[in-house]
Order: C-alpha cells, then structure tokens, then sequence
C-alpha cells in the first residue's frame, strides 16, 4: 500500500471530522441559518453541539483511528482486548467524555470494561456508529490481506464496543468498500464490495436484531443518487427520509450515498456531509476517506488542511510510513495478524 495514499486518507479523515465537528447534531435548517453554505472551516464558537472545542479541532473519529492504528502497528495483531484497553486509553488521555464526543455505546461499553467486564460481551447493545467510525484503522492495518482476514479483524475492532448485527453490517461494508476503493476503477465495484461486506457483517452478528438494513439502503441508494440534481436534493433525502442520526444503519447508508454522489472528489464528499445534518463529523471523515481512496489522493484545500494538522498537531507521515512498512503482504501470515 502506497505510503502517501495511506497519508492522504488519514488527512481526508481528519480534515471531514474537523469540518463536520461544529455542524454535529444540528438540523439542516439549522445548519442554514447559522452557517450558510459549507465552503471552509466552520466556527465552533456557532456550535450547538461542540462550542467548547477550539477551531479545526478533530474529535474522536479521528483520534480513535490514531489510537488503534498505533496500537495494532505495535502489536502486529488487531484482537479484541488490544483494542478495548487501547479505547479506555484513549478516553484516558484525551478526556473524551469530558469534551463530549465519546458515543453512548462506546461510553457504556468502555465503562464496564474498565469494571472488568469481559470485553466480548461488553458490545452486544452496541448500535450506534462507533463502530464504523474507527474501521479505517482495520482497513489500514489488513493491508492487502485475505477477505477472511480483513472481515476477522473488522470484528475484533467492534466487538468490545459494537457487537451487533446493526453495527456490524454497517462497520463491515464500510471495510470492504474501503479497501476496494484503493485498487477500483469503478464506483460500483466498491459498492457491491459494500454490499459483501454487509452480509458478512450480519453473518457474523451474535443475533439479529430488528432495524432497518444498511445494505438495502445502499442498495436503493445505487438507484436513486444519479437522479438528484443537486447535492441538497441528496442531503435532503438523507436527512428527512433516512435519518443521519447516531445509529449505525443511518451513518452508513449516509456515507455511500456521499460517495455515489461525489465519487472521486473528497472535498465535496467532505462540505456536503459537514452540510448535512446530524452526526455530519463522522459521516464527512468517512465519505471523504472512501473519496479520497478512489481518487487516490484528495483535493482538500491547502489552506485547510494546514489549519487541521496545527490545530491538532498532527503529523501523518510517521503512522503512514509504519502502516506502509509492517503491515504488507509479506509480513506477518497468522489468523488475525493485522499484516
């Protein structure tokens, strides 16, 4: 995997959570009215949600992927107590829940590990988007491993927190559409990727519950996106009729049906979740990732993208080289090596 590709997704990632920050959990009248038409950086200081975190400040979308990719880069393996000790590290260090954006389910979940809970069990209400979110990290750290290995990994890195078929088939078709956007030409291989990746999701849940899927969403979706004229007719259907709300079966169909709009342009992908409504930071981190993937790069403005790593320090190159360097196909060939 190419070291500045994979440098370019964690950057597209990060630039979609700070832009999406301030808009989370505001209507899209609201988005409107406040802030208008999404073209930069939006001020947090307009938040309803996050007006106590600082300008081009990410949250935990990206600070999660940070965190386990470093985990699982050092370890060699992506397992389910790796990945639910590193989480309450995280939450440790970075106060989270002081700052608000941890998920419920994270919350909960990470709570009764910490009480000694076991960590395969501490999931299974988990619905909620937390799982997706952090799935580029699996993705990355799989490389160009087998199916089987990538779909085992996906689940080790929801289980502590997101063991539901909800969670799961999201945070699989996510996976395998994230992966395939790195060698596809076509926008439909990447979703039909998707739409494997969600039936290995359910096919691996404990239980099945009752919610909507996110693979026929896609599905419909597929069908229905080159009919919208404009990116607000896409964003309107989103919110009013799908919803794009913290659960998983929301965040989901939401991103693919970014991606089917805005292909291979990130920034796009990026201002039009961030202008959507509701969970819009985890939503543009991952559309603008799976853009930037088919593109193999992105075309994030200079400007914000250097606004984004000096707010928060960040330096891609170090992760991206470890990535590019350890987790190759020649490294590492036991079941469940991240290699």
């Amino acid at each position: 995997m190419d070291q500045r590709l994979i440098a370019a997704v964690l950057e597209a990632i990060a630039v979609g959570d700070a832009v999406g920050m301030p808009t989370e959990f505001m209507t899209r009248r609201q988005i409107r009215d406040i802030y208008g038409q999404i073209d930069g950086l939006p001020s947090p200081e307009l938040s309803l949600t996050h007006n106590n975190l600082k300008y081009a400040q990410v949250t935990d979308d990206t600070e999660q992927n940070i965190y386990l990719i470093r985990e699982y880069c050092k370890t060699g393996r992506i397992d389910v107590n790796g990945t639910a000790l590193c989480l309450l590290r995280w939450v440790r260090e970075t106060d989270a829940a002081g700052k608000k954006y941890i998920g419920p389910s994270s919350l909960k979940a990470l709570e009764l590990v910490a009480e000694g809970e076991d960590p395969y069990k501490t999931g299974l209400n988990g619905t909620t988007c937390g799982g997706i979110m952090r799935i580029p990290s699996a993705v990355l750290c799989t490389g160009e491993k087998s199916r089987e290995t990538l779909i085992n990994n996906v689940l080790n890195c929801c289980i502590p927190t997101h063991n539901t078929s909800t969670a799961l088939e999201a945070a699989t078709a996510y996976a395998l559409a994230l992966r395939t956007a790195f060698e596809a030409v076509s926008a439909d291989k990447i979703i039909d990727s998707a739409l494997e990746g969600a039936a290995a999701g359910i096919e691996n849940a404990p239980y099945r519950m009752c919610a909507a899927s996110s693979a026929e969403r896609i599905r419909y979706l597929r069908q229905l996106v080159p009919g919208f004229k404009t990116g607000d007719e896409l964003l309107d259907f989103l919110f009013d009729i799908f919803g794009t709300g913290l659960e998983s079966e929301d965040i989901c169909p939401a991103v693919f049906g970014i991606f089917l709009y805005a292909k291979d342009d990130a920034w796009l992908a990026i201002r039009l979740a961030a202008s959507m409504g509701g969970d819009t930071d985890t939503v543009a981190a991952l559309s603008g990732a799976l853009c930037c993937a088919f593109a193999k790069g992105h075309n994030i403005p200079c400007s914000v993208l250097t606004a984004v790593k000096a707010a928060n320090q960040l330096d891609f190159s170090p992760l991206s080289a470890d990535i590019a360097s350890h987790w190759s196909i020649h490294s590492l060939n036991k079941a469940g090596d991240i290699s």
